[in-house]
């Protein structure tokens, strides 16, 4: 590619493995260096013609042209140009050929290390693999309930009966979950003739639903009697998570298949069905608020596109007792379920170059947020995995280090992933919906934000839906996991006021004749089979703003 056609915003084609040195050094032109080195006041000046500080804040310069909110007064930077520069975060910022190549054997090295605990999809176990599997879990289901090794200490830990441990919608989320597994693993690796097990992961969006989810152990679990009669469920048909004997409640394979497409990556996905979660897209979200799920204040966003609703949305529709915070741990397949989650976040973490813990600050700090939930003294603590694993927060951003590696295919770098306007505009850091002008015109305003804000969770048993309705048809759905006394939770207190925010085009309100209407479910039933709507009146009065965004 020439030097032209590097410097301008109408970039040809993508370059899947790029280097400093003849390409990524000239995506700056003259002007954005002026613009740089003669900053206002307040912002830090950059030399875009040096490697050490552009590397060095690559992670910022991505987020600001991935939002469009850069180069100032020019073309913004298309498709093909943004995910160039997205690839050479991924291979760790290359100065030259003989770095990128470096970088290459060194992952290369990782996937063939034995050392490390290569975990697979589920599919893919087969023979001896998976009779040891099948062996490791059989083994901890039989030890004695007050082994620490065994499955139902370790279920739970998750909430329900054990101290409670509620970490969820916080930014340790995918941290906290991912020491969990490990120490599932390695009670798994504890019985005799299965040291080599790893725990698989479960690929929610692929079309074969593993068969081995219908064969014993993972198609069932039964939890102790005397844990039945203290569980704090209330009596009724629709509401256990449990059989009368004690054993879990799931979707069967039918089920799921008929159930998944609803939220699932669809390859027929209809962008214009905003109840969908398109799975494939959240890896490339390019900051850690969006793609995990919180704002820059640490609250949840209760937006579609987070992993973190996607999380919640999906235990939500795959049983009642994967529904349920409070013994989600006793359910088998909970454990694949979740190591997809952590191979999800390892996946955006290698495509973003946050591998390691410095990268992984720079890139939260880029959206100006702290970074004391990672290291700061006495804040990244995981417990109980701190006082079992002996692993801090910080000690888990590089999962190599733990020993862990997923065996996956490598994501394709020579074709952008198609996102709308919307979708980038979604999560940008601008006054949207507010003008600087005495003058303008409402014709301006394309979209409009519905928040519903404040629902006070604390008054809500259990996970439960938002759903909003335009003109009487459901257009939007967003979910919250918790647990069913979340008052019992210090985390849930500290952040008792949760709010759900939807985005839609202007027109959709228009042609709904205004008519709109918000509905909040227990995602348990009733005795009756039915989701209670909860009224507004019971969960502190939540309000409806309603605003035209840009």
């Amino acid at each position: 590619m020439t030097k032209a056609e590097l410097n301008s915003p109408d970039f040809p084609s993508i370059i899947a493995e790029p280097v400093w040195d003849n390409e990524v050094q000239y995506f700056f032109d003259e002007q954005d260096y002026n613009c740089m080195m003669h900053a206002d006041s307040g912002n830090r000046t950059i030399d875009l013609k040096s490697y050490s500080q552009v590397s060095g804040l690559s992670a910022k310069i991505y987020y600001y042209v991935y939002y469009k909110l850069m180069p100032m007064g020019k073309t913004k930077w298309n498709q093909n140009k943004l995910f160039s520069f997205r690839n050479w975060l991924t291979h760790g910022c290359p100065e030259d050929q003989a770095a990128l190549e470096a970088f290459k054997d060194k992952q290369t090295a990782i996937a063939q290390d034995t050392s490390l605990r290569q975990r697979k999809n589920i599919n893919d176990v087969q023979g001896t693999e998976k009779e040891n599997l099948i062996k490791a879990f059989q083994g901890i289901m039989a030890l004695d309930n007050d082994d620490p090794n065994s499955f139902y200490q370790l279920g739970g830990i998750h909430w329900y009966p054990g101290t409670t441990y509620c970490e969820h919608h916080i930014h340790p989320f995918l941290a906290w979950h991912r020491a969990y597994i490990l120490q599932f693993e390695n009670a798994l690796r504890s019985i005799p003739g299965c040291e080599d097990v790893t725990l698989p992961y479960w690929d929610i969006s692929d079309d074969q639903y593993p068969e081995i989810f219908s064969e014993a152990p993972f198609n069932t679990y039964t939890v102790p009697q005397e844990f039945l009669d203290q569980y704090p469920f209330e009596a009724g048909a629709g509401n256990q998570p449990f059989t009368p004997n004690g054993t879990i409640k799931r979707y069967d394979e039918a089920t799921y298949n008929t159930k998944k497409w609803t939220y699932f990556r669809d390859a027929n996905h209809n962008p214009t069905d905003k109840t969908k979660i398109d799975l494939a897209k959240l890896v490339h979200f390019p900051s850690w608020n969006t793609f995990n799920g919180l704002d820059t204040n640490g609250n949840f966003l209760g937006t579609l596109e987070s992993l973190m609703h996607a999380h919640d949305v999906i235990h939500d529709i795959n049983g009642l007792t994967t529904a349920s915070q409070d013994v989600t741990g006793f359910e088998p397949v909970f454990w694949l379920f979740h190591a997809n989650w952590d191979r999800m976040m390892w996946q955006w973490q290698k495509l973003q170059n946050t591998t390691t813990v410095e990268g992984f600050k720079q890139n939260v700090k880029a959206a100006g947020d702290s970074t004391d939930w990672i290291d700061g003294a006495g804040l990244n603590i995981i417990d109980p995995f701190t006082k079992t694993l002996g692993l801090t927060l910080d000690q888990t951003i590089n999962l190599n280090d733990m020993g862990v590696n997923y065996v996956e295919p490598a994501l394709p770098l020579t074709a952008p992933e198609n996102f709308s306007e919307d979708e980038i505009a979604l999560h940008r850091k601008t006054n949207k919906g507010q003008s600087k002008k005495s003058k303008f015109k409402i014709n301006d305003f394309s979209h409009v934000s519905l928040r519903v804000k404040n629902v006070d969770r604390l008054k809500i048993p259990g996970a439960f839906t938002v759903s909003l309705y335009l003109g009487g048809e459901l257009l939007q759905k967003r979910a919250f996991f918790q647990a069913t006394k979340p008052g019992n939770c210090a985390n849930c207190v500290k952040q008792a006021l949760v709010s759900f925010d939807f985005e839609f085009e202007k027109e959709r309100l228009q042609e709904a004749d205004g008519e709109v209407k918000v509905e909040i479910q227990l995602s348990r039933a009733d005795e009756n089979g039915k989701r209670p709507v909860i009224p507004f009146r019971e969960i502190g009065n939540p309000t409806i703003n309603i605003r035209l965004i840009h």
